[in-house]
This record gives structure tokens, sequence and C-alpha cells, in this order.
């Protein structure tokens, strides 16, 4: 028997998220950095992301955390601070790409550890509203 969640719950009500949703595997992040890749840079977390062909719509997002920003602990602790700001914005962009009927394979860099959750959360949101407003999205132009 599950514990928590009905199934009945809508996408806007839902910020889970769950395994499927994370970007995972090396050819997907080598993708990444590629040429053809667009980034948007905010001050403390960059964003890069590039559109996939794929017949299923929606995005899956990395979390990444260079090892030269420091130990173990804090470069976790700076991923779990990522992932839990775009759980809560994700609904924002997933309803942008589904409407256009696009696949968005992205990942979050951050650029520094040690700094506080409002100010990670302000970042990714204002790349995901940057995102959601970009032109690349609907395929005009390019960053």
């Amino acid at each position: 028997m599950r514990k928590g969640r009905s199934n009945a719950s809508s996408s806007h009500d839902d910020y889970s998220l769950p395994r499927a949703k994370i970007l995972r595997g090396r050819k997907n992040f080598s993708r990444l950095f590629q040429r053809d890749a667009c980034v948007i840079r905010e001050t403390r977390v960059d964003l890069r992301f590039q559109i996939v062909d794929n017949t299923s719509f929606g995005c899956q997002m990395g979390f990444i955390v260079k090892k030269s920003l420091g130990k173990a602990t804090k470069r976790n602790r700076m991923r779990r601070l990522l992932k839990e700001a775009y759980r809560h914005h994700q609904h924002k962009l997933t309803g942008v790409l589904n409407e256009l009927q696009v696949t968005l394979h992205g990942a979050f860099m951050a650029k520094s550890v040690g700094v506080s959750y409002e100010d990670v959360e302000q970042d990714v949101v204002m790349l995901i509203e940057h995102l959601c407003n970009k032109d690349p999205i609907s395929g005009d132009s390019k960053s």
C-alpha cells in the first residue's frame, strides 16, 4: 500500500521530482557541453540546455557542482539546494514545454558553494523565467 500520494493530484499541485525527470547518463551530459548547447548565466548558477528531438514532451534536468568548489559535503549541500529550488518552480517550465511540444535537457551548474537557499532559489527562478521567455525554445534564435 502506498503512503501519502493520491493518483488524482493535478500537475500544478505535484511538486515532486521523480528520478525520471532527472537527467542521467554520460551521453546526455556530454551533449550539453557541445557547441550547439545554449547557456544562460546568473550570479551564482548557470543553466546549460538543449532542445532534444524526442517523442515525449517535458524536460529532464541535471544538477552539477564541480569538484574544485570544495569538499563533498559542501558540494552535496549545494546540489540539494539546486534540486529543491528547481522542484518548487519546475511547473513554470514544464507547462511552457508541453504547450510547445518540445523536450528539453538541461543542467543547473553551481558557481560557488556556501550560499543561502534564498540566493539559489532566486537565481533558479530567474533562469527558469528567462528560459520560458527565450526564443531558442520556440526555435527562433540562439544565445
